[in-house]
């Protein structure tokens, strides 16, 4: 009898908690935010990642009235501060910048993830998005893409192309640009851009794809040649070159981008709240210019079109990777 008076009680208590608890949610979410906000980005401090997350936190911090403070977790392909924004309280406190690689691209690249960027996150909206840029040294006897491709077709081991490692987004593009456009192409993997844009300008590799704010400085002093960009549309900053789609390898579009996720069930209010505030963000003259150095221009967008993107280049990286014989690590 006193056990069962006491499971009875404990019923009680719990429904009474969830009562209490529900009218709470919706409380927080009306007076969102009324304290500092954390944005994790899993990139060292400097980078166009983390200088775009900067932005936009300024951005949300004068719209909404409190501070957004950007706190850098870098490391192991961005994996422990994935995993720490995705598994935080849901309450609208905790944001990640997510990108192409933390999302899309360790859930093939890797056998066992702590998160899963379509169940542990809830989109907000997209920052910032920048095509790739295909690049070959100045030595290399071509001045087109088609150009580029007739030569490759007549050498008898291909062509090279570099990227910064195995698995990152330059590395796949590259790969897909390959079985894209029928040419045979071997991997050059390097300990990040530097060392490949270097070998690259040096004329020791044939090719790159590479971020357009890293190697535009490049084009315009002619140290290296821009051949097409990866974007369906071309770029304002580089408008006299080329989409790889306009040379002729149809629906081939590779971009960069940057987004703001909240964990799994954050409030819809929260979400709505701030994705008003990244798009009205988005929308203005100085989120364009400040992007325009770094060659990227800003989105915005609704939290389903970011989830869609997701989705969509989720499974397109997943099948880049089998094809070109990549395991899981």
């Amino acid at each position: 009898m006193f056990t069962s008076r006491r499971a009875a009680c404990k019923a009680l208590l719990a429904v009474a908690a969830a009562a209490c608890a529900a009218p709470a949610v919706a409380d927080d979410a009306a007076g969102y935010p009324n304290r500092p906000v954390k944005v994790i980005v899993t990139y060292a401090p400097g980078g166009a990642n983390d200088i775009t997350a900067r932005l936009y936190a300024q951005a949300l911090s004068e719209a909404l009235g409190q501070p957004f403070v950007v706190e850098n977790r870098a490391g192991a392909s961005g994996i422990p501060g994935t995993d720490a924004a995705g598994h935080a309280r849901p309450d609208g406190y905790t944001l990640l910048l997510g990108a192409g690689g933390t999302m899309t691209i360790n859930p093939g690249l890797f056998k066992r993830l702590p998160y899963d960027p379509l169940k542990t996150f809830a989109p907000v909206g997209l920052l910032a998005r920048s095509p790739l840029v295909l690049v070959v040294p100045p030595s290399l006897p071509v001045k087109t893409m088609q150009e580029f491709l007739a030569y490759a077709r007549k050498q008898p081991q291909g062509v090279t192309f570099a990227s910064p490692g195995a698995g990152t987004p330059l590395h796949l593009a590259g790969e897909l640009f390959s079985r894209s456009a029928g040419i045979e192409a071997l991997h050059v993997p390097y300990k990040g851009s530097t060392p490949a844009l270097n070998d690259l300008m040096a004329g020791r590799v044939d090719m790159m794809f590479d971020v357009l704010g890293s190697s535009m400085q490049f084009v315009q002093a002619g140290n290296l040649r821009a051949l097409a960009v990866s974007s369906p549309t071309r770029s304002p900053q580089l408008p006299d070159v080329p989409t790889v789609d306009e040379e002729g390898v149809k629906g081939f579009d590779v971009t960069s981008w940057f987004g703001y996720f909240a964990p799994a069930g954050t409030p819809q209010a929260i979400i709505d709240k701030l994705n008003a505030a990244i798009n009205k963000a988005a929308a203005s003259p100085a989120m364009r210019d400040h992007l325009a150095p770094m060659g990227m221009v800003p989105a915005g967008g609704t939290p389903q079109e970011l989830r869609t993107i997701v989705e969509t280049e989720k499974a397109k990286w997943a099948d880049v990777m089998a094809k070109a014989g990549i395991e899981p690590q």
